[in-house]
């Protein structure tokens, strides 16, 4: 058989780590994935997944000692004329079929290859780019969508109806919008568990510490909770800009049952153990005051691949894959009350655990696993490909 290629386009080299990208990128199964990327990071700034494809062909547009490139791409965010033609060159070199863009902001910095491209293009959003990145500059960032990107991508991929809604209503074609889920590794998670656990019952989230992550809001039910039931133990795990805020409310609140630690390797030893030692896992996920909101967290349905009992919000696409009673419980955002009654129930329930913990496992097997999703969004490739020909 013979494979087609495809280019995945990102803003920096670091994006790599993000485990929901690289997987995209590194599960294919009739593409060849080739790779640019227009900024060369040396932070810690995106991802918590270890890139190790060296096979795989890539394309750096970083130049530090060109000046000009450097100031277009720091203040205009664009791509320059020299970067256009490195793609130009490196398509039809890799004889790329499609191009696919991470994130609906980084693609508008390819703006002056997309409005030109030679071949269909697909850009998929992830969250914040399509809830408040339009907000931002008075409305520029709207502006900015509606001039690089929604007018020239082939097929825009949002993560859920709730996001298609979003990205409708500052301006996206909705003919152009397609829904697909990346999907999860899941079978990298996939563990059998005891649920009738005796003593502290172990509550377990894992994100970034943003305030769309609902840390404050878990914090304060979790409290509520504990004066019930002080068998309960919370731990939290992540980086991120709100770490300050979520150890002063720790301190202030005597949180003594709530542990804070660092970030982990995604798929690392010690991520699967933390997933083990979990009896629930819990991401109360709300809109910010920007607007900023979740798409799917990656994390959530993971946590229901390994078994966990699993309980979120009435937020964004969370809905989708998570019926409320059936595979977790769901509650309103910043609902403290009825958090802390989730908390309480599930902390007393064992069968109830078992009851979510299955059926929530058994749904990821059937309808979230990343090589079903990849054979969709490659059958995705194939039709705006065949579509372009038509065209031609």
């Amino acid at each position: 058989m013979t494979l087609k290629n495809v280019a995945h386009f990102l803003r920096k080299s670091t994006q790599l780590k993000a485990s929901f990208i690289q997987n995209q990128i590194c599960k294919h199964i009739e593409y060849n994935p080739n790779i640019v990327y227009k900024f060369e990071s040396h932070d810690d700034d995106a991802g918590y997944a270890k890139f190790n494809n060296n096979s795989i062909p890539i394309l750096s547009l970083w130049d530090k000692d060109n000046l000009m490139s450097g100031l277009l791409y720091k203040y205009p965010k664009l791509i320059s004329r020299a970067d256009k033609g490195k793609i130009l060159d490196f398509i039809e070199h890799q004889k790329i079929k499609v191009a696919h863009f991470h994130y609906g902001t980084d693609a508008g910095i390819y703006y002056p290859f997309l409005k030109i491209s030679p071949i269909p293009t697909v850009v998929s959003f992830y969250g914040y780019d399509s809830a408040s990145f339009h907000r931002i500059l008075f409305g520029y960032g709207r502006h900015y969508l509606n001039v690089r990107v929604f007018p020239y991508a082939t097929k825009i991929l949002a993560m859920s109806p709730d996001m298609k809604k979003d990205l409708v209503a500052i301006g996206c074609p909705e003919e152009k919008i397609v829904i697909h889920y990346y999907g999860t590794d899941i079978k990298k998670f996939l563990v059998k568990r005891p649920y009738d656990i005796n003593g502290s019952i172990h509550f377990l989230i894992i994100s970034e510490l943003k305030p769309k992550k609902g840390h404050l809001f878990l914090l304060k039910a979790f409290k509520e909770a504990y004066k019930v039931n002080n068998n309960l133990k919370l731990k939290i795990i992540g980086s991120g800009p709100v770490k300050e805020e979520i150890n002063a409310f720790m301190k202030e609140n005597d949180m003594h049952y709530v542990e804070l630690r660092g970030k982990i390797e995604y798929g690392s030893q010690e991520h699967l153990n933390e997933l083990n030692n979990a009896d629930i896992f819990i991401n109360p996920s709300v809109t910010d005051k920007d607007g900023d909101k979740e798409g799917i967290p990656g994390t959530l349905i993971e946590a229901m691949a390994a078994g966990i009992p699993v309980i979120s919000t009435h937020h964004a696409g969370i809905p989708d894959i998570i019926a409320n009673n059936a595979t977790g419980l769901l509650v309103k955002e910043w609902d403290i009350a009825g958090l802390k009654n989730a908390i309480l129930l599930l902390a007393s329930d064992p069968k109830k655990r078992m009851n979510l913990g299955i059926q929530g496992q058994e749904y990821s097997r059937n309808n979230l696993d990343l090589d079903v999703k990849e054979r969709e969004l490659e059958t995705l490739y194939d039709n705006i490909i065949n579509s372009n020909k038509c065209q031609q």
